[in-house]
């Protein structure tokens, strides 16, 4: 379906009471993913992906081992799931490390997503994009320099780098997802320029068309209303630590990690930000390298305060998702981890590692795996409170269509679907649309058809009364 964002293309007018809004997720009441074996005695994360594929869930994140030494893990797990929430590690065999052979792929990435290449021959069904380095522990062999690598696979465990050279230059996080409308992959890497005399985190994009990797450009920087949102959050400053990606429809929804420093900034020139907290917020893009857009005043998606899984304080450090969500039957869920503490928790101002505060991170566990859910295509849209109407652009077409609408109304309220310009597809001929509906279709008196409009766009006018409008579809009918 396409997500009704403020800025949709095929969004002409709201009038009326009618205001745009954004949905809050819910956070799953306990971690789904822990650590069971010295290879990740430090924690699991998400850095990494889930995929429902061939019937069943496929996760792999990021193992950070007992032995860890304050820097970035290479390591890549791998679990197995029937229902996304009871998770299996099979024991692989093909990485060992510390005496285990566990669930370690060998892919040997910092920051893994998975995705798959539907047009991709069966050698390259799936892709994978990451960070690591020659020389790192538990990276990858081939790698030639610390950089962003991409890697392709057979059967999502064994893999072989497509270049020993980088393919992006910059560290260390990236994520990317498949974009079946596009027919591309779409990736969001980080890079840190200067802005505005500060070394800021900031989002890049490239993609994989036909094969080929593009080079990655600038996407989405932090400017000053993000620094006024830290400041009001109780933060200093603010840049991106990262961006899940989701395909929308023609469009494609950010899920991004607001990093919200605290003080001090580090001794270097830079001023970079190291201490501080990891919430989420929503960006929209409307087609293929169009602007990234942010929803009026930011607000948070996501926020590492509400993270509550028995643990006390603990897991209320900072969000990191997963590189996209998965659709659970009627629902959506961003896989994701919760970090035990606030970034930058065992180091100094000065950078340097206090080894005491490092192992008591090691001994708590740096981030355990949970999830955020809400009803499918029900990220944000539109609500009457209580009259107003939403009007959209439906494109030429020379079959009848159907329009599906994903809503939910109050005890009283209704939508009804009215066709500018078509005789018989009035407000007065239109069946109201009640209750909570993913998948509704908008109808009339005499059917459900939208006509023929093989030379001309059709205007849908959709009246709402004490209602919530999310998604919206045209299909054959």
């Amino acid at each position: 379906m396409e997500l009704l964002f403020e800025s949709h293309p095929d969004l002409q007018l709201v009038s009326g009471k009618c205001y745009f809004f954004q949905s809050r997720p819910t956070l799953s009441p306990e971690p789904v993913l822990g650590f069971d074996c010295f290879a990740e005695a430090c924690g699991t994360s998400l850095y990494g992906t889930v995929l429902k594929d061939g019937g069943i869930y496929r996760m792999w994140y990021q193992a950070w081992p007992g032995d860890w030494d304050g820097n970035n893990a290479d390591l890549v797990g791998y679990a197995e799931s029937d229902n996304g929430i009871d998770w299996v590690k099979p024991q692989l065999g093909l990485v060992g490390y510390g005496g285990d052979s566990p669930n370690f792929t060998d892919l040997g990435f910092h920051a893994p997503a998975v995705f798959i290449d539907p047009t991709a021959p069966a050698s390259h069904r799936y892709r994978a994009t990451g960070c690591t380095g020659a020389g790192r522990k538990a990276g990858n062999p081939a790698a030639t320099a610390y950089a962003y690598y991409t890697a392709h696979s057979v059967d999502g465990l064994h893999w072989e780098l497509d270049s020993s050279t980088p393919t992006w230059s910059g560290a260390d996080v990236i994520t990317s997802a498949w974009h079946p409308q596009q027919n591309r992959a779409i990736v969001a890497l980080k890079n840190s320029p200067r802005i505005n005399g500060f070394r800021r985190r900031s989002i890049w994009s490239a993609e994989l068309r036909d094969g080929a990797w593009s080079p990655s450009v600038s996407a989405l920087l932090p400017d000053e209303y993000d620094d006024l949102a830290a400041v009001s959050r109780g933060f200093i400053s603010g840049d991106y630590y990262g961006m899940g990606l989701m395909p929308a429809g023609s469009g494609t929804v950010g899920f991004v990690w607001d990093f919200r420093h605290s003080a001090p900034r580090t001794a270097s020139d830079d001023g970079y930000g190291v201490f501080g907290g990891v919430d989420v917020h929503l960006v929209y893009q409307a087609d293929p390298g169009a602007r990234w857009q942010h929803l009026p005043g930011r607000p948070d998606f996501l926020c590492h305060r509400d993270v509550n899984w028995g643990q006390g304080s603990l897991y209320r450090g900072g969000i990191y998702t997963a590189s996209c969500p998965v659709d659970v039957g009627d629902e959506t869920r961003l896989y994701l981890s919760a970090s035990a503490h606030t970034h930058g928790w065992y180091v100094g101002a000065d950078w340097k590692i206090n080894e005491e505060l490092k192992q008591e991170l090691i001994d708590v566990g740096m981030a355990r795996i949970g999830y955020a859910s809400w009803p499918k295509d029900r990220l944000f849209g539109f609500r009457a409170d209580p009259e107003g109407s939403v009007t959209i652009v439906l494109p030429p077409c020379a079959n009848p269509r159907e329009l599906k609408l994903n809503l939910v109304t109050g005890a009283r309220g209704w939508a009804k679907a009215e066709i500018l310009g078509v005789e018989g597809r009035s407000q007065e001929d239109a069946v109201a649309l009640t209750g909570d509906q993913l998948a509704a279709v908008a109808a009339w008196m005499d059917g459900s058809q939208i006509p023929a409009s093989p030379a001309a766009s059709v205007r849908v006018r959709i009246h709402l009364r004490d209602a919530e409008l999310y998604a919206f579809e045209a299909s054959d009918a």
